[in-house]
C-alpha cells in the first residue's frame, strides 16, 4: 500500500483471508484466476511493505526483489491477468475474441513496460507519505498509461456479466481518480485502489454461487 509498511502488511493479511474466502465461492475452474485476484494483490502489497522497510537500503537484494516484484505485477502481470480472467468467463463468441485480442495487446504492452523497468532501473522514494516509482523514462509513457487503462478495464466493461461490468466501471474510475489527484505517485496509489476493489470479487462470486444454487433447486423441483 502507498501509505506505510504497516498499512501494506495489514492490507496483505486482510486480502489473503478474503482471497481464500473468494476461492471457496467458485463453482468452476474458469473462475479461479479472477477469484485469485485478492491473493495476487495480497502478494503485491506484501512486496510493497518490504519496499517500505528497505527504503534506506536500496542496494540490498531484498529491496531489489521487492521493488521489481511489485513493479512486475504493476507493469506486466495485471495487463495479462485482467483480460485473460474475463476471457475465461466469457461465453459470447464475438466478445470472447475481442477480449482475447486485448489479452494479446496486454501481453505485448506488459513485456514492453517491464523490459524498460528492468533495463533502465528505478529506485522508489518516499514522496509526501507515498511511494514514488518514477517510470517517466519509458518511451511514450503517457500513451502507454492510457492504453494500460483500456486493456485492464475494457474486458470487464464488455463482459456479458453485469457485475463484472460494474467492476470494470469502478476500476476505470479508480484509475482516473488516482491519475488526477496522485499523478506523481500514481503507480502505488492506483494499485492500492485496485487492491481494495478486488475485495468486491468475493461478493460477486458469492452472488453467482447463490444464483446457481437457486437455479439448481428450481430445476430439481421441475424434475
Amino acid at each position: 500500500m502507498c501509505f506505510s509498511a504497516t498499512a501494506s502488511f495489514t492490507a496483505s493479511f486482510s486480502l489473503s483471508v478474503l482471497g481464500i474466502a473468494t476461492l471457496t465461492q467458485t463453482t468452476s475452474k474458469n473462475q479461479l484466476l479472477l477469484a485469485a485476484f485478492p491473493l495476487f494483490f495480497a502478494s503485491q502489497q506484501l512486496l510493497e511493505g518490504i519496499v517500505w522497510l528497505t527504503l534506506n537500503k536500496p542496494l540490498t537484494p531484498l529491496h531489489f526483489m521487492a521493488t521489481y516484484g511489485f513493479l512486475g505485477f504493476a507493469t506486466a502481470l495485471w495487463l495479462i491477468f485482467c483480460p485473460f480472467s474475463v476471457y475465461l468467463l466469457e461465453a459470447h463468441p464475438i466478445r470472447k475474441k475481442l477480449i482475447l485480442g486485448l489479452t494479446l495487446i496486454g501481453t505485448i504492452l506488459g513485456t514492453y513496460l517491464f523490459s524498460f523497468v528492468v533495463i533502465q532501473g528505478t529506485i522508489p522514494i518516499n514522496y509526501s507519505g507515498h511511494l514514488l516509482y518514477d517510470l517517466n523514462f519509458i518511451p511514450f509513457y503517457n500513451i502507454c498509461k492510457y492504453l494500460y487503462l483500456l486493456v485492464v478495464s475494457v474486458p470487464f466493461l464488455i463482459s456479458s456479466q453485469r457485475l463484472l461490468v460494474l467492476f470494470g466501471v469502478l476500476a476505470m474510475v479508480s484509475f482516473l481518480v488516482a491519475d488526477q489527484f496522485y499523478q506523481v505517485t500514481f503507480v502505488s496509489v492506483w494499485c492500492f485502489f485496485a487492491a481494495i476493489l478486488s475485495g468486491g470479487l468475493f461478493l460477486i462470486f458469492l452472488y453467482d454461487k447463490i444464483e446457481l444454487s437457486k437455479l439448481n433447486n428450481q430445476q430439481s423441483e421441475v424434475n
